[in-house]
């Protein structure tokens, strides 16, 4: 009965080894294909020397390791768009539209993917939505100017550029995206009062992710 019982333990040692062995090897092949990761946005406008800044958040599922779908949310509390001109007796008139933005992305990135370093194409379409937070008078002849209330509408924005990815271990990475956001303004405000007009502006950020 010994014996038997302690064959019985030798063989219930051998199978739970085998088990996490089995378990380790599925793991290891099995390289993580989410990733979750936030940044810092920066906007810088086309029509302006206005450059605002704000946070994001990401999430990316490869599928393989060269392609990959992600989704991304931007919020930029304070979007600032300014406008002055020098008038006739040389002082300066003008107004501050002071706005929040918002902007989802949906689309794809591929490019090559290493060990250490990654480099990527994205092509990333959705929209941007503008919220009124006031005008701001510059200079002492705009009074007339501020009777012009904007009216905000979701734009089509498309989101395409390079991405610059490292990797300090497997799970851990840090992402530099430089790019265009293109937006197709409907909005009845700056920069097209018309409301019919589309405009290129420099988008960076730099962020962290982690991978699971």
């Amino acid at each position: 009965m010994r014996r038997c019982r302690s064959v019985m333990s030798i063989a219930s040692g051998m199978v739970g080894s085998l088990v996490i062995a089995v378990g380790a090897a599925f793991g290891q092949s099995a390289p993580p294909r989410v990733e979750v990761g936030g940044q810092l946005n920066v906007l810088r406008l086309s029509d302006s020397s206005d450059t605002n800044v704000g946070l994001g958040g990401r999430v990316t599922f490869d599928l393989a390791r060269w392609v990959s779908v992600e989704g991304e949310y931007q919020f930029i509390p304070s979007d600032e768009l300014e406008f002055t001109s020098v008038t006739t007796d040389g002082s300066v008139a003008g107004l501050r539209y002071e706005r929040r933005r918002s902007t989802g992305l949906f689309g794809l990135k591929a490019g090559y993917r290493g060990e250490r370093v990654g480099l990527f194409a994205k092509v990333r379409p959705g929209f941007t939505v503008l919220a009124d937070r006031g005008i701001d008078c510059l200079g002492d002849v705009c009074a007339l100017m501020l009777l012009a209330v904007p009216e905000y509408r979701s734009e089509f924005a498309l989101d395409f550029g390079s991405v610059v990815e490292i990797y300090p271990s497997t799970r851990w990475l840090a992402r530099v995206d430089v790019g265009s956001l293109m937006i197709r303004h409907r909005s009845t405000a700056p920069p097209c009062a018309a409301g019919d007009c589309t405009t290129f502006n420099l988008a960076t950020s730099f962020g962290m992710g982690v991978r699971f």
